[in-house]
């Protein structure tokens, strides 16, 4: 008993001493005096402003202590007269501020905010929350915002800094930049058979838009090339109609405002002729290519002058190539990536060849080889690589086949044997996940650590051969590959994850090819050496949508005689969409198609 009476007895003198306070003592309080923004009055939307405020620390000295900023519209807060609490609706948080070590004292401070996206426009009311999360015990919290419960901020007399925010009547899109998926616009002559179907894929890339507006719109891309002083309109493969079209119709998603809007361009034969006829191979010569946005909704765009981007590229003829030993070489390569490198970005890079050698030790060669490069979060990976080589002389040297397979920089796979004849088939597969990349972002008020990478398979089968003719046929690869992201957080005031459903890659690269040694035949009466290869390939690469979500609990607003104040928590839900796209380029073609006979 005397052992908690000497426990108490403590604690009974420091209530007696509370209770005894002085009426001269100073109460224990915070308190924001002012908000204004300066000259500031009317801002345009997601315009940054500078936030001056005081805040007046009385009785307390060397507090930590935090500082929210919050919007609301005056629609919110006009109706004076009402009694009944009300939940307000339209109120944005957008600054938040961490003091440490303060003093006693007035201090005169500032904070720099940008203003939310997507305010309906019109007058607002800044207002401010000191202490939210009462981590500092004040002898008056009643203070700490706007209250109808304290009677200094009656009337409206609450501090608070009045602003107007433009109104968007319609809306306003704009494009922002442009990027290619090559390095240089590489065309074959007029005079050249490229062995191409009409479903090349010249110039590959995509284009950055934003959109400002209340509603969903509807917009179309076109393209025009400069030539010979004269803007020249180009075409865009549509995957969804599975035709060239002379316009890409697009629809804004209010969900990511750095939208990519992928581009598939050929150029027809008549356009290619004009660009080669003036044409000089000693000088450099760039292509200007310009996009152009369009509204397709009668409302009209708020500004048509930041609608238009023009860029251009480095351009290069293909004049065939000189052989003086008479073999024929057919050989065709694509080389393009696809996608922002700093979200998600894939490098197909494929190539086929047939070499007929007619003199001397009359044989052939066939190989072929692709790979495939992706980068997450500007992290480079080598997802796979896989080239076969095949080659058959009459005189049987250097008759036979080599094949390898590379995944993550890791040879997984090779074979290779050289005999007089031959005839060998592979099939294999492999899956697995792999974790490529590891970033940090900031979603709303939550940092949050993301690890991205793969999942799925690649394989090939491939069957090859040599008795008097050599072959290779068969998918070179297939592969589909998917990405996934890992990340979060699970607190007490907050929560947050990775949402994806998202398709990297889904290729399919085949091989026909044959080679044949024949002393005569219907057609040809002659010995002679009969070829053909035909590459094709069906692609579909980067579509889906990969991002970040956190959910926070904040703080419930409510109003009573047009006053806002605190009077709960709410969870709120913010979405960062890292890449949200249709199928950035989705076709099937056929890369080379080509056939013919050499005599001996």
């Amino acid at each position: 008993m005397l052992h908690i009476r000497s426990l108490l007895l403590p604690i009974l003198c420091l209530l007696l001493s509370a209770c005894s306070l002085s009426e001269n003592d100073t109460p224990r309080n915070l308190v924001i005096t002012d908000i204004n923004t300066g000259p500031v009055v009317t801002l345009e939307q997601q315009a940054p402003l500078e936030i001056f405020y005081n805040l007046e620390v009385q009785g307390l000295s060397n507090i930590n202590t935090d500082v929210y900023f919050y919007l609301i519209h005056h629609n919110e807060i006009k109706d004076s007269n009402n009694s009944n609490e009300q939940t307000v609706e339209d109120i944005h948080q957008f600054a938040v501020v961490s003091l440490s070590e303060l003093s006693e004292g007035n201090h005169a401070l500032s904070v720099w905010a940008e203003l939310p996206h997507g305010l309906e426009g019109g007058d607002y009311q800044i207002i401010a929350h000191v202490d939210p999360n009462n981590t500092v015990i004040e002898d008056i919290e009643e203070d700490n915002s706007p209250s109808p419960n304290y009677a200094p901020f009656a009337n409206g007399q609450y501090p608070h800094s009045d602003i107007a925010i433009a109104l968007i009547s319609t809306h306003d899109f704009s494009l922002k930049d442009t990027k290619f998926g090559q390095t240089a616009l590489l065309l074959d002559a007029p005079h050249i058979e490229s062995g191409t179907s009409h479903h090349h894929a010249d110039l590959i890339g995509y284009v950055i838009a934003d959109y400002e507006g209340n509603e969903l719109d509807h917009v179309q891309l076109t393209a025009e090339a400069l030539v010979n002083g004269t803007w020249e309109r180009l075409h865009f493969w549509s995957t969804s109609k599975q035709q060239y079209l002379d316009s890409l119709p697009y629809l804004f998603n209010h969900d990511l405002h750095d939208q990519h809007i992928g581009f598939d361009i050929a150029l027809e034969d008549d356009l290619i002729s004009a660009l080669y006829a003036n044409h000089n191979a000693q000088e450099q010569v760039e292509l200007e290519i310009r996009f152009t946005l369009s509204d397709l909704d009668a409302e009209g765009d708020l500004d048509p002058s930041n609608n238009i981007i023009s860029t251009s590229i480095p351009l290069f003829f293909f004049e065939g190539q000189a052989n003086r030993s008479a073999n024929i070489k057919l050989a065709q390569s694509y080389d393009k990536s696809y996608g922002d490198q700093s979200k998600f970005s894939v490098g197909v890079d494929l190539s086929g060849q047939l070499l007929i050698v007619p003199a001397g030790d009359p044989g052939a060669r066939i190989t072929a080889e692709g790979n495939v490069e992706a980068y997450f979060f500007n992290a480079q990976n080598t997802l796979f690589a896989i080239s076969y080589d095949g080659s058959a002389y009459v005189s049987g040297l250097n008759t036979g086949y080599s094949s390898e397979m590379i995944i993550f920089n890791n040879v997984v796979f090779e074979d290779e044997s050289y005999t007089s004849k031959f005839e060998k088939s592979w099939t294999k597969s492999w899956e697995e996940e792999k974790v490529l990349a590891k970033a940090n972002f900031t979603i709303g008020p939550i940092p949050m650590s993301v690890e991205a990478g793969v999942n799925g398979g690649l394989g090939f089968e491939l069957t090859v051969g040599y008795n008097a003719e050599l072959y290779a046929n068969g998918d070179l690869f297939s592969v589909n590959f998917g990405a996934f992201g890992r990340g979060g957080v699970d607190l007490a005031v907050a929560s947050a994850g990775v949402q994806a459903e998202f398709n990297l890659i889904d290729n399919v690269f085949s091989l026909d090819s044959t080679a044949g040694f024949s002393l005569t035949s219907n057609d040809n009466t002659q010995p002679h050496i009969y070829y053909a290869l035909e590459l094709s390939d069906e692609i579909d690469v980067i579509s889906g949508k990969f991002g970040l979500y956190a959910e926070t609990k904040g703080v419930k607003w409510c109003k009573k005689w047009g006053i806002p104040y605190p009077c709960g928590t709410k969870v709120t839900r913010y979405d960062l969409w890292l890449y949200q796209t249709a199928s950035v380029f989705q076709k099937s073609w056929t890369l080379f198609s080509q056939e013919g006979s050499v005599n001996l």
